[in-house]
């Protein structure tokens, strides 16, 4: 299976588009409006609750194989475990199928303002996200499994990108990317002479190394877009091209101090963009889900169902204690929650860290504070 995803600002604009294809069918929605109109005025009222949010629409198209056409209860079935594994649980959304292509697909317009509390579903490594999430329900589904993106030898280029490219008659950066990779590699080069070659083609390199100062991943950029290695296939990882680079001349010189600042045109934005590890990533995700499954645990007490975020988060970080965590690893996973989520993507970037670290200290000091009384009272019963 595969997914497509977007985020937008007219929610009519979407609306319209897949309504008004040729044998659109809604086959689900938790709403109650029935044409777009009614659907459009419905999402606009429960967007108001985050107004500095402007891109509440968020749109996936989900589709399977050729050879395989669902029912619409099955796809049904999908669309909900998609919505809750992309954490849209809590949201409005309306669910098309359509049949003008040969592949069986359904379209997902959701909206990423949660109705219960007004909070911003989390776009972080959102495709990566769905990606697992498209496994998973392969195999609950029973569907045939499609390899990830960051597991093919090359990715290709993405709908956007396929777009720019016939609107403006410019190869894609990614595509011009891989080929001069794939250009400057035919002779076993070394390392400086790979990365000579790439520059002369106007494609920067970035190496990222450990504190050892062993290469750990590269990363690519032309002009002002950047890829990470994995990003642009497997085989153009650090992993895939070191056993094709020749080992018996190191790096020198000015192209070894060239390479250690990134190897970018002043004009660029590459330096700007956050490139991980897929272990930092895996890690983030980690926590989120941990968060996640903590914060549902804390809902499901009848004392604090419906009380605020700052409830829940004390919960999550008692819950933790009670398992045996110290405080530094339970407040982990409070760096996903949903309240200091919503300020990373609504506060200027040095706001957001002031404000995030003292929230996360007074829950944390407000947990702990609560567990001792409790151990406290323990200790107390014991002696009576």
């Amino acid at each position: 299976m595969i997914a497509k995803q977007v985020q937008g600002l007219d929610f009519k604009k979407v609306l319209d588009y897949l309504r008004n294809k040729a044998g659109a069918t809604q086959i689900d929605s938790n709403m109650v409006g029935n044409n777009t109109k009614e659907l459009t005025d419905e999402f606009r009222i429960a967007s108001t609750l985050r107004r500095r949010v402007t891109k509440c629409v968020y749109h996936a198209s989900l589709s399977v194989s050729p050879s395989e056409k669902l029912s619409e209860q099955k796809w049904v079935e999908i669309a909900h475990a998609y919505l809750k594994g992309m954490e849209f649980n809590e949201n409005q959304y309306v669910i098309y199928r359509h049949t003008d292509t040969q592949h069986d697909h359904i379209h997902i317009v959701a909206n990423r303002i949660k109705v219960t509390d007004g909070s911003v579903v989390n776009d972080s490594w959102q495709h990566r996200r769905a990606e697992k999430l498209l496994r998973q329900l392969e195999q609950q589904f029973e569907l045939s499994p499609t390899q990830c993106s960051w597991e093919k030898s090359k990715r290709s280029p993405s709908t956007g990108e396929m777009r720019r490219q016939k609107r403006t008659g410019e190869v894609n950066k990614r595509s011009q990317i891989q080929k001069g990779i794939e250009q400057s590699l035919t002779d076993n080069p070394t390392l400086e002479e790979f990365i000579s070659r790439l520059k002369k083609k106007g494609i920067s390199v970035r190496l990222r190394k450990s504190k050892e100062e062993k290469i750990e991943g590269i990363s690519y950029g032309l002009e002002d877009i950047a890829f990470q290695g994995g990003q642009l296939g497997k085989d153009y990882s650090w992993k895939s091209l070191e056993p094709l680079l020749a080992k018996d001349q190191p790096i020198q010189g000015n192209l070894r101090l060239q390479a250690e600042s990134n190897l970018l045109p002043e004009s660029s934005n590459f330096n700007n963009q956050e490139i991980k590890s897929n272990e930092e990533e895996e890690d983030k995700i980690s926590l989120r889900a941990k968060y996640v499954r903590l914060a549902a645990q804390v809902c499901q007490s009848v004392e604090v169902k419906y009380q605020t975020n700052r409830i829940i988060d004390i919960g999550v970080v008692l819950l933790s204690l009670k398992a045996g965590e110290n405080l530094e690893e339970a407040k982990k996973a409070l760096t996903q929650s949903n309240t200091v989520k919503r300020w990373h993507q609504e506060i200027p970037h040095d706001n957001y860290l002031k404000l995030a670290t003292e929230y996360i200290r007074e829950i944390s000091d407000k947990a702990s504070e609560i567990s001792q009384k409790n151990r406290s009272k323990v200790k107390t019963l014991e002696l009576n």
